[in-house]
């Protein structure tokens, strides 16, 4: 019995055992399938966060359960517990805590179409637009799938989302791109390798005539002229080959029979592997272009022959001082031929160094006096390019091939292109002839002159003394011609002395005696010369002196204020008003501008310039009415370049005239202005 137990209790024993060791086998069976479902799990779920797409899974009450990193990152929720949360919940959480609202919208919208999803309870697809973290608008194309258990009861929902912003924008641009191609006023035409007409746009259709279904699959050779035939073969074997072609020009036809000029740019058509597909063709009608284009060449000939047959020289300048154009009497006065003066600079007719042998030293003392002007000369031009001025002077010297010089008088005009100045014109002749009569004419005045002043001086004294009423037996007929021939001799002194002074300055015979001056003082001793003239015509004098120091010859400026004011007052009526002035004025240095302005009848647009010659003036008659002898203005500008200035006048007739005088400052002045 004993033993009976004994067995029993073994075997018990052993099927526990061995029980036990199965039950081990089982748990470590379960542990092993475990760890493999988590190593699963997590590389699923690593998986799911590393796809750029949206997946996010949801309970069937729309709450959040599991969102991959793409998800969290797109509506900012990677640091906040998301998990059990509805979309309304999400949404005010991330406004609490971020601060943004531009969410909400498209959660809001997700709730909507969650509701559609179960309600058919089949799955969806749409696009949504969801902001991205920076508010920016993304276009997603989104898929949700619901879940159902076994009894039909919902499950839960799975949303995957694919960013679709950067396709859609493609799309767009590409419609919009149809869109433009089918609006080109150009005729865009693609081909097949062959030369077959595959599409046709409304422009080819309204340069052509065709419509797109007459030309649908014809050859391109349609177009062409028969005696141009071998240019499509040429054309395709070009594209062919990975050539293209830009605005080539040739001549088709249209569907009316009209010759056409048109221009073509042809490029190949490829696959995104590179490979050549097809033929894009741009077709740009220019036939008006080209009759403007002849109408132009043969202006340009008519006036390449009036330049041409032109006895002043012409040379066109850039703005560099480059000659870009030179007529044939601009090459015959300089020695040069055309071909030489193009893209030569302009100082090669303007500074030319000679060197001068011993048999022409009595030519070297007039040539250094020329020497200045030409630096001048040279300024004045490149001044046009710089200020847009046009500039006329007369009284300059240019350079022949030969190193000899020639006198001219020349207009330095810009020429302008949209309101930039892009060169210039400079029109010249040659004066040598002029001034061998005007050296004749100052010759013959300066002889009569002198002639004439040594009577002229004894009977003006003369008749002074009878004037006076020296001799009281006079009567008063008599005295009344003595004054008329006192005032007449000493207007015609002042006439001689006038023409003598300016032949002087002209010849270079006079020396200025330059010094350092304060303006203000040269302008008010030059007002108070005239004060006594301008009381007794009535004419007011308003002065503002400008106190600036000028190296100048201080008599020969009084001189030339005291001939600007006089020339006011004779030309003022009674109770009107002269305005002297003076201002500083900055270009390429300090310069001082004087006015005198005046209420008078005015000048001519026609006589601005001229009055400044000898003997000029707006009206002859009225001015021997005043007194005047046509040569004050000719003696201002004289002195005004002397010193390095410029006079002009500017004037409306009726309201009276303002003459300018322009003057540098002196150098230490200048730099002191410099340094303010």
């Amino acid at each position: 019995m004993i033993n009976q137990n004994y067995e029993t209790e073994t075997q018990l024993i052993a099927s526990l055992q061995a029980t036990n060791q199965q039950l081990i086998q089982e748990i470590q069976e379960r542990q092993r399938v475990e760890e493999a479902w988590r190593e699963s799990s997590e590389r699923l779920k690593t998986l799911i966060n590393a796809m750029p797409d949206l997946v996010c899974f949801k309970d069937a009450s729309g709450h959040w359960l599991e969102a991959n990193q793409a998800t969290l990152e797109l509506f900012h929720i990677q640091t906040l517990d998301y998990r059990g949360k509805s979309d309304a919940e999400l949404a005010e959480l991330v406004e609490q805590i971020h601060g943004k609202t531009f969410h909400e919208n498209a959660l809001i919208n997700a709730q909507k179409s969650e509701q559609e999803v179960w309600e058919n309870q089949q799955p969806s697809q749409q696009q949504e637009i969801i902001p991205d973290i920076n508010g920016n608008p993304r276009i997603f194309d989104i898929i949700k799938v619901p879940l159902f258990h076994p009894n039909g009861e919902p499950k839960g929902l799975v949303i995957l989302g694919r960013d679709i912003t950067k396709h859609q924008q493609a799309e767009n641009a590409y419609k919009q791109l149809a869109a433009i191609v089918e609006s080109c006023e150009d005729g865009i035409i693609g081909k097949t390798l062959e030369g077959q007409i595959i599409s046709w746009n409304k422009g080819a259709q309204q340069i052509y005539g065709y419509s797109e279904t007459e030309v649908k699959d014809c050859p391109f050779s349609l177009l062409t002229l028969p005696e141009r035939s071998s240019e499509v073969p040429q054309i395709l074997a070009s594209i062919q080959s990975g050539g293209s072609i830009d605005h080539y020009e040739t001549v088709h036809i249209r569907k009316d029979g009209e010759h056409i000029d048109v221009s073509l740019t042809i490029s190949p058509m490829k696959d995104d592997r590179g490979n050549i597909t097809g033929i894009s063709t741009i077709s740009r009608d220019i036939s008006y272009q080209k009759r403007i284009e002849k109408t132009l060449e043969q202006l340009r000939h008519q006036n390449e022959l009036i330049l041409d047959s032109a006895g002043e020289g012409i040379c066109g300048l850039n703005r560099e001082g480059k000659i870009t154009f030179a007529n044939p009497a601009a090459a015959r006065m300089t020695g040069y031929t055309v071909r030489e003066l193009l893209m030569s600079d302009w100082q090669r007719i303007t500074q030319e160094v000679i060197t001068f042998s011993a048999s022409e030293t009595s030519q070297k003392n007039l040539y250094s006096g020329y020497q200045s002007l030409t630096n001048q000369q040279t300024s004045q031009i490149f001044s046009t390019l710089e200020d847009g001025l046009v500039r006329h002077v007369d009284n300059e010297v240019f350079w022949h091939r030969n190193g000899s010089y020639f006198p001219v008088e020349y207009v330095s005009t810009p020429i302008q292109n949209q309101g930039e100045i892009i060169g210039a014109v400079v029109i010249f002749k040659d004066i040598t002839e002029r001034q061998a009569m005007e050296k004749m004419k100052d010759e013959f005045i300066s002889v009569v002159s002198h002639e004439l002043r040594t009577p002229l001086t004894s009977i003006h004294g003369a008749l002074g003394l009878l004037a006076s009423g020296l001799l009281d037996t006079q009567t008063e007929r008599a005295k009344r011609m003595f004054e008329i021939a006192v005032t007449n001799t000493t207007r015609l002194v002042r006439l001689i002395n006038d023409i003598l002074d300016l032949e002087r300055m002209q010849a270079g015979k006079i020396t200025l005696d330059k010094k350092y001056c304060n303006l203000a003082d040269l302008m008010v001793q030059a007002n108070n010369e005239m004060i006594a003239m301008a009381e007794k015509s009535g004419v007011n004098l308003s002065i503002k002196p400008l106190s600036v120091h000028l190296w100048v010859a201080p008599d020969r400026i009084i001189q030339m204020l005291t001939n600007l004011l006089s020339n006011a007052i004779r030309f003022s009526s009674i109770d009107s008003c002269i305005w002297f002035d003076a201002r500083l004025h900055y270009s390429t240095s300090w310069e001082v501008l004087i006015t005198v302005q005046d209420q008078g009848q005015g000048i001519p647009p026609d006589k601005l310039e001229t009055i400044f010659g000898r003997f000029q003036q707006v009206d002859a008659s009225d001015s021997r009415q005043k007194g005047g002898t046509g040569l004050g203005l000719a003696i201002c500008r004289s002195i005004a370049q002397q010193h390095g200035g410029h006079i002009w006048a500017e004037s409306q007739l009726g309201k009276g005239s303002t003459f300018f005088v322009r003057l540098p400052v002196a150098a230490e002045t200048g730099e002191a202005l410099d340094f303010q």
